[in-house]
């Protein structure tokens, strides 16, 4: 990606990550006893509607096996949330596991904001290489030549000498 391109998909990953902050206050504010006003469920409305579009648009510039953002269960859950009063009808199981689901989705969105701003002051993600030699990337990392015996962890002579020590001492 060029620095120009790194730096709008920062900027538009760190947008989504501040809304999606703002979805848990209106989560936390369904839970509570506190009322609801239109403007609340209006401005609620159009936080879930910018924040299912940057996510489309995020997963257009990435792809989502380098950069796991969790696109769609972020989509999952806007999707199931229908206003902040929906949220306080919900059991309470239900709650604590859209609020795991929340954390667990503004925690891959952090390290895709983190691993931006990596690439961003420099990085140069490896280039991935085919494993033949000759190829992009160098020689082939396959399997080493020659020495095809089988390598014999420590536990396993741990077992055998303690086997051993058992059959001595029952001989005597």
């Amino acid at each position: 990606m060029k620095p120009r391109e790194v730096q709008e998909l920062l900027d538009l990953t760190q947008t989504t990550l501040g809304l999606w902050l703002r979805y848990r206050q209106y989560f936390q504010k369904g839970m509570s006893k506190d009322p609801i006003g239109p403007e609340e469920e209006a401005e609620f409305l159009s936080t879930t509607s910018t924040i299912a579009q940057n996510i489309r648009k995020i997963g257009q510039r990435v792809d989502e096996k380098e950069f796991p953002f969790r696109k769609e269960e972020i989509s999952g859950q806007l999707k199931s949330s229908i206003s902040i009063g929906q949220f306080r009808s919900m059991p309470s199981a239900d709650q604590k596991v859209f609020y795991r689901e929340w954390h667990v989705s503004r925690v891959y969105l952090s390290r895709t904001v983190g691993a931006l701003k990596f690439i961003q002051e420099g990085y140069v993600p490896a280039v991935k290489t085919t494993g033949k030699s000759g190829a992009k990337g160098g020689p082939s990392k396959g399997k080493k030549k020659g020495g095809g015996g089988f390598s014999v962890k420590p536990v396993a002579i741990g077992a055998v000498v303690i086997a051993i020590i058992v059959i001595a001492l029952m001989m005597i």
